[in-house]
């Protein structure tokens, strides 16, 4: 039988499904040989080449039945009716075929034991069956309730010339099981068995506390998901950027700046050389840039990655794509920005493939080089993380980490070889820090990747013996004089009582920060009578981000010097303003906050902590944790007035001391699903799937808020975009307005009492109605209700 014969089946409407098996299983193997990972074990690089291969060249066997194919090509009232048969359906077939295949490869791999042999079959099963959804408790995946009966209508309706051709092709693209109707009739009787075995092994798996398996297998699965979107998207891997990425970019764009010649300057510089100068130990694989707020520790990073990158390609001989994560998406667009400056500086040309940014609300456009793909081909490729510097949420990361859904593991594979930085990692809560621990220990481990954590208040996630640091914090810490923190917390007091308090000096800037946004609105008010003619700024998670993003610029350029705002400035918001105000919060909370106090070394700036209460309650209590502000709160009253100077060493107690008193069970009870591999739970047992590292303190809704004209032009576009009946060419649609639509959306608590109208689908505030709902400073009138931040 010639391979270059048809089999005349077909895995899409215009495409043999030889050819698409074949790519996908190409695709795959590319983009392994571009990842370092070697989990050692049994599953070791030739292995996993080998497996990789297996899962590609049969994931969609099962579309060789009479059933998809006359689905193909039915009408699309047809469709509906054979989309409902379970036979029509190709995953589970698929699984099969590649189980036994899988057995076949490793039959005579002496070094394998028959467990061994059954788990990498088992994983090949997994990574097939579950490729077009998301992932499930391994054990419930391990049993086949009275499908055989479907199966065996499936293998009857396949025609068997048609399948010896495909069989044919498949093995010259290197699979040793013969495809034939015969065998698949006997894997289908005897998958149960096997899986029945196998399902007892499985039930070890927590004992091992490995996370091993469990990265092993979403690195199949991602490897495969990624691979088969790809092929029928772009078709092909795209090359690598062989731009010449070094530090001496970053360098170019000091020089270009021209930085004047100030102390903080020379700091800021002292500080770069001595990260960019110490040579690198490439067996280090968690590193710090522990410096105080304003040292230029984004600029440093994103040169020590490139530094780092330089290195591993010289002694490793790949290239690691560097992943840069911050916690708030306000922070995205502005460290993007500046990386784009960047590079320019450095004369590359900067595109997509180049530099890339994803989070929920990314834009779907991608260029590469001369070349710019479709939206519905550019979403593939952003959604999969195919560029070489990812500016990314702490969202996108984690949760493409440590996930059952196939959406986020699709990007698992980029991880490998990677270098992660993690800015303001003091954002991470303490519950999850053993478990992240674990996890990205294991991955630089495994994958040969690399964490570089980045922050003014380093949190204990490793012990201080396994971070390398880049930097002599106590050093710069000790240096620093900018601003002083003044507790006033010996007893709580109302809004009223602390606005009467303030005494506001001409020639200085103030910023107010609190805890929730019903206590902001209403310190707001309060504020405005006490200051006079002088304009206060307002900010919260209320006011639509168009409006947001205009007032920090306005903040950031000094045109306003009296603001009220939620935590939503903390971190990485680069304000500065001469005194500043403080609710009670945790202490890394506090100290955040301290960073937006004369940042460029002016006059001495205060940061004054009050205890702001309401007629029930503090403030603070509705969304902290009372174990952290008690801790906070006697760290605080130990001193009349805190040094600059002294931070870091008040930090580090309050980290050790929240070791001593927190609780690492949530972390626990996630490593422990991680171990087991349960990645659902159809009871109240923790599964990988209940992470969250963003929790919802209530319950929320979106609403569009048409504010201007723009909004008002959006939001036809939105109504025009809900009539196309075609899902696919709806959904590319949207996503070309996806990123500007949200700019006028805020969320808001489920339960107020003046719900907006729902509009095709979404809660809409028009421009008639905007005073019924909405304030043009305060944002989001919400009524019957408090507005947390």
């Amino acid at each position: 039988m010639s391979a270059s014969s048809s089999s005349n089946l077909y895995s899409h409407p215009e495409k043999a499904l030889e050819e698409h098996l074949v790519n996908v299983a190409k695709i795959a193997q590319q983009n392994f040989e571009q990842s370092p990972a070697d989990f050692t074990g049994i599953m070791t690089r030739g292995r996993l080449m080998r497996l990789i291969r297996i899962c590609g060249l049969l994931h969609d066997l099962g579309k060789a039945t009479g059933y998809f194919q006359r689905y193909l090509f039915a009408s699309d009232e047809e469709k509906k009716n054979l989309k409902a048969m379970e036979e029509t359906h190709h995953g589970l077939l698929s699984a099969v075929a590649c189980f036994y295949a899988a057995k076949a490869e490793f039959e005579h791999d002496e070094e394998l034991k028959g467990d061994d042999r059954a788990f990498l079959s088992f994983v090949a099963f997994l990574a097939v069956k579950r490729h077009h959804g998301n992932l499930e408790d391994i054990l419930d995946e391990a049993v086949l309730r009275d499908k055989e009966q479907v199966l065996m209508a499936q293998i009857e309706s396949i025609d068997e010339k048609r399948l010896a051709v495909l069989n044919a092709i498949l093995k010259q693209n290197g699979l040793k099981q013969d495809l034939t109707v015969e065998n698949l009739k006997k894997w289908a009787m005897d998958i149960s068995a096997e899986l029945k075995t196998i399902r007892r092994k499985l039930r070890g798996l927590e004992r091992s506390r490995s996370i091993d398996p469990y990265l092993a297998t979403n690195y199949i699965f991602s490897l495969l998901i990624d691979a088969d979107k790809s092929e029928v998207s772009t078709g092909r891997v795209l090359d690598r950027c062989a731009a010449n990425l070094d530090s001496s970019v970053v360098d170019e764009y000091k020089k270009s700046m021209k930085f004047k010649d100030t102390f903080l300057n020379k700091l800021r510089q002292e500080a770069y050389d001595e990260v960019l100068l110490a040579p690198v130990d490439l067996e280090k694989r968690v590193y710090s840039i522990n410096l105080p707020t304003g040292l230029g520790k984004t600029l440093t990073s994103l040169a020590f990655a490139l530094k780092l990158r330089k290195d591993v390609h010289a002694k490793k001989g790949f290239f690691p794509r560097i992943i840069y994560s911050l916690p708030f998406l306000s922070i995205i667009e502005q460290n993007a920005g500046e990386f784009e400056k960047v590079l320019k500086a450095g004369g590359l040309d900067v595109d997509t493939s180049l530099l890339l940014k994803h989070h929920h609300l990314s834009e779907y456009t991608y260029k590469k080089g001369d070349e710019e793909f479709e939206p519905g081909e550019a979403k593939i490729l952003i959604e999969g993380w195919n560029s070489e510097i990812i500016v990314t949420t702490f969202v996108q990361l984690f949760h493409a980490l440590l996930s059952n859904k196939n959406k986020n593991l699709r990007k698992f594979h980029r991880l490998s070889g990677s270098i992660i930085i993690l800015d303001e990692v003091q954002s991470i809560p303490f519950k999850y820090w053993l478990l992240v621990r674990e996890i990205l220990k294991t991955l630089t481990e495994k994958l040969d990747s690399y964490v570089v954590f980045v922050t003014a208040t380093e949190p204990m996630i490793f012990s201080r013996e396994e971070v390398f640091p880049l930097t002599d914090r106590k050093k710069y810490f000790n240096i620093m004089d900018r601003v002083v923190i003044k507790p006033d917390i010996t007893r709580d007091i109302s809004l009223e009582e602390f606005a009467e308090s303030l005494e506001i000096k001409d020639g200085r800037s103030y910023l107010f920060i609190l805890n929730t946004i019903k206590s902001a609105k209403k310190f707001y008010e309060l504020l405005k009578q006490k200051a006079g003619e002088r304009e206060a700024a307002y900010l919260s998670t209320h006011v639509v981000p168009f409006e947001r993003l205009r007032r920090i610029e306005n903040m950031r350029s000094g045109r306003v010097n009296l603001a009220v705002t939620t935590q939503l400035v903390e971190a990485g918001v680069d304000i500065d303003f001469d005194v500043v105000y403080r609710d009670l919060a945790p202490l890394d909370s506090i100290n955040q906050s301290a960073g937006r106090c004369n940042r460029n070394w002016g006059e001495k700036g205060e940061v004054i902590v009050v205890s702001l209460k309401d007629e029930k309650r503090l403030y603070s209590s509705y969304i902290y944790d009372g174990v952290l502000l008690d801790m906070t709160r006697r760290i605080l009253q130990k001193k009349d007035v805190i040094e600059e100077k002294d931070f870091l060493e008040l930090i580090e107690s309050y980290y050790s001391q929240m070791q001593d008193k927190k609780s690492s069970d949530r972390s626990r009870e996630l490593l422990s699903a991680v171990y087991s591999m349960k990645y659902t739970s159809v009871d109240e047992t923790p599964c990988i799937s209940d992470f969250k590292l963003i929790d919802e303190d209530y319950p929320k809704l979106d609403v569009f808020i048409e504010l201007n004209d723009e909004a008002a032009e959006i939001w036809r576009d939105y109504i025009r975009i809900k009539e196309i009946k075609d899902l696919i060419k709806r959904k590319l649609e949207y996503n070309k307005i996806k990123s500007d639509f949200y700019k006028y959306v805020v969320s808001i608590p489920m339960n107020v009492q003046n719900l907006p109208p729902e509009v095709a689908g979404f809660r809409y505030v028009n421009r008639n109605s905007l005073q019924d709902y909405y304030d043009e400073v305060t944002g989001f009138k919400c009524e019957g209700v408090t507005a947390l931040w």
